[in-house]
């Protein structure tokens, strides 16, 4: 796997060149869609006589459809209900004769917003799934959302708000680490919420792109890629430039560039780089770069259930907390992550339980792996690392010069499993450095 960052001008080359129009996967059974800025509706979709508009391509595609953008400019939302099939995804790229940019005038938000804006340029709704997006300058975004899964959410929420982990936890796959029950994921939660036909979004693909104006959402959606884009210049009010949630599993997120995402006056979660929230577990979380986010502007989170994510391999640079594991992150793992020019913290968890006597399971930090990181060029008076609850939590070999533990922390340490460096005893606030075995 590569964990390259594609620069803004190797976006562009991908853009202009026809190696993203190889063949389809094996057992697809390929066929092209032509669409051009200047074609009309009688065309044929040839490349001799071309559709005039992304949707229309969308609307007639069948599993194994490639469909072909010419140069230019492309305006106006692109709607996705249909699918594709796992040996035959539905792809949309550029024809190869030059750069392709589809935009969408969505409407602004505010910045005291603190919800997602899911007013978007590409919307993939409903369920859909197996789609390839690639190769495309996109502005105002991609959204992704599965069938019913604001019931999902909802029942999650209520849960939280009632502190009530054991329910919640009952999902399959979700309280403890076994990828494999979440087939059963999906059945758990139709019974639970009454949803019948809810309905996750499989198998989307976003590869390459440039996004700018909003970034990359999506809910109950699983077995995806985001990789080797850029996205930037997010206004205030949309939310973070890739953000998965409510029950969204098996991400891949790798080589990706983050960056400039607008303060926020709602809430930090506004402001993120990458965000994993709302149940999302076992997502890949590697290779991608997340810098330059102003005021409380955080690299690479977990929230809210947020769990066995792996999250490795990873640059951050000049924001408020690089990684931050936050509201009831279980069996989280932070390995060989690198994190420069923070200002509060490099590494947090769960900092708002510090008040707490004991951990909450419906809350705290858990099971945690922290391996092999660095952190450098704190900003002021910033910590390498700050923990307010945590339990069975693991570090080993980190470059953390300067940390913080919350007074209750300190006094349950040890009765409750916390390691540092294979000690069970409370570390220093300067602890000794050591990258043994990294």
């Amino acid at each position: 796997m590569s964990h390259r960052v594609l620069s803004l001008s190797a976006v562009a080359a991908l853009s202009a060149t026809a190696a993203l129009a190889s063949a389809a996967p094996a057992g697809a059974q390929s066929k092209e869609i032509y669409v051009s800025p200047s074609g009309n509706a009688r065309g044929d979709g040839s490349r001799s006589a071309p559709l005039e508009s992304i949707q229309a391509a969308v609307d007639r595609a069948t599993p194994g459809t490639v469909i072909k953008l010419l140069a230019g400019t492309y305006t106006g939302r692109v709607k996705i209900k249909n699918s594709g099939t796992a040996a035959a995804p539905i792809r949309i790229i550029p024809a190869g004769n030059g750069p392709v940019n589809v935009t969408y005038a969505s409407k602004p938000q505010s910045c005291t917003n603190s919800q997602p804006a899911g007013d978007r340029t590409f919307t993939i709704s409903g369920g859909a799934d197996y789609w390839q997006i690639e190769g495309l300058n996109i502005n105002n975004g991609i959204w992704i959302n599965g069938q019913k899964s604001n019931s999902a959410y909802g029942w999650l929420t209520n849960l939280v708000n009632k502190n009530n982990y054991l329910t919640r936890r009952a999902v399959p796959g979700h309280g403890a680490r076994n990828p494999a029950a979440l087939s059963g994921q999906i059945a758990y939660l139709r019974k639970v919420t009454g949803a019948g036909d809810m309905d996750s979004a499989d198998g989307i693909k976003i590869i390459g792109n440039n996004l700018t104006g909003r970034g990359i959402y999506g809910a109950l959606t699983s077995n995806g890629v985001i990789s080797n884009s850029k996205i930037s210049k997010i206004p205030c009010g949309i939310g973070p430039g890739i953000w998965l949630m409510t029950f969204s599993n098996n991400w891949k997120i790798t080589g990706n560039d983050v960056s400039d995402i607008a303060i926020s006056k709602a809430a930090h979660f506004m402001q993120e780089g990458i965000r994993l929230g709302s149940a999302a577990d076992y997502n890949e979380v590697t290779g991608n770069r997340v810098h330059d986010l102003p005021g409380d502007g955080r690299g690479i989170n977990t929230d809210v259930d947020g769990s066995w994510n792996y999250i490795h391999h990873n640059t951050v640079t000049n924001v408020a907390i690089g990684y931050n594991d936050q509201m009831s992150g279980w069996g989280n793992r932070w390995e060989y992550n690198t994190v420069t020019g923070y200002r509060t913290y490099g590494f947090g968890f769960r900092l708002m339980d510090a008040r707490l006597a004991q951990p909450s399971l419906a809350s705290s930090s858990y099971l945690s792996i922290v391996t092999c990181n660095t952190t450098a060029g704190a900003v002021g008076n910033a910590k390498a690392l700050g923990v307010g609850a945590m339990m069975n939590g693991t570090f080993t070999s980190n470059k953390m010069p300067f940390i913080w533990l919350s007074k209750n922390l300190t006094n349950y340490w040890s009765a409750r499993g916390n390691k540092w460096n294979g000690s069970s005893a409370v570390p220093d606030k300067n602890p000794p450095q050591s990258t043994a075995g990294c």
